[in-house]
């Protein structure tokens, strides 16, 4: 029995070319509650680690959402939460701020583009992103999971997550400063949750197998990049696929593709992701 992990990011009142309006996303909510199992953020870990499969015949599914958008308080939250749905909101530590629990955001920052808005929060305006309270709010509504997404969430000068692999100088350097950024992601989150954190989100999805092992050293055993395909029970792939949501057309081809095995191994014979950086790593002299 396959299990979809559909990856988001922005959910917005009206259409944006980064985000998913709410329109659009309470169709594919509705879709997916039709035909997919939806399983919770502990579910989705017992699945994966321990193999163990709801009850129930019909293909399983999960949500996800990535980096911790102050919009998924507005407009996400209250549609999951009147679905009775549970989904893992991905937090980047690094967009971790002091504030207050807001009412509503200005109209700048819902149109900002993301990359935009990553760059204003390096420069010191977070106001993107949920703040503390925030976080502390979505937890209590019984609807979201904080998951880890490191701390650093920018390119490095190769154009790829800083996170994934040495771009430049030392490796041994690369891999202290992994650690210390996936330890401070985790001493933040499980300070916030009170829980022990299970699930680790690439920045960008981009990583490498040795920083993969550098994870799970730190404790995460199920990991997830942005490749498309489905997962199995008991998955033991060290970095697993997710399924990045935008328009309505290709969420639903990939939710028929991604479903059935043999359609997948065609769409892998014909469509190649480059997430993996294991070539930025040079050759042992």
């Amino acid at each position: 029995m396959p299990l979809l992990v559909f990856m988001y990011h922005r959910v917005l009142p009206e259409p944006h070319p980064e985000a998913v309006d709410l329109p659009l996303f309470r169709r594919q909510l509705d879709y997916l509650q039709e035909n997919f199992n939806i399983l919770t953020p502990e579910e989705t870990y017992l699945y994966l680690r321990d193999g163990k499969v709801p009850t129930g015949s019909r293909r399983c599914a999960a949500l996800s959402f990535d980096d911790g958008w102050a919009d998924n308080l507005f407009f996400a939250t209250e549609e999951l939460k009147k679905r009775n749905l549970q989904a893992m909101m991905a937090v980047s530590a690094g967009f971790a701020h002091d504030g207050e629990l807001r009412s509503g955001l200005e109209p700048e920052i819902l149109r900002r583009p993301i990359e935009e808005s990553a760059a204003a929060a390096r420069n010191g305006d977070k106001s993107s992103y949920l703040n503390e309270t925030e976080l502390k709010y979505l937890m209590s509504t019984g609807v979201w999971s904080l998951e880890a997404h490191g701390t650093r969430h920018f390119l490095g000068v190769r154009g790829k997550s800083i996170l994934s692999a040495p771009q430049e100088g030392d490796t041994a350097d690369f891999e202290n400063m992994l650690r210390e950024d996936i330890l401070n992601s985790r001493r933040y989150l499980d300070s916030l949750t009170g829980k022990t954190g299970k699930m680790f989100f690439w920045p960008y999805g981009h990583y490498s197998r040795r920083a993969a092992e550098i994870v799970r050293e730190c404790g995460y055993d199920v990991q997830f990049s942005v490749y498309k395909g489905a997962c199995r029970p008991g998955d033991k792939r060290m970095v697993l696929p997710r399924i990045g949501v935008s328009r309505w057309k290709k969420f639903h081809k990939n939710s028929i593709v991604f479903s059935n095995g043999i359609l997948e191994m065609l769409h892998g014979l014909f469509h190649t992701e480059k997430v993996c950086f294991d070539d930025f790593y040079q050759e042992e002299k």
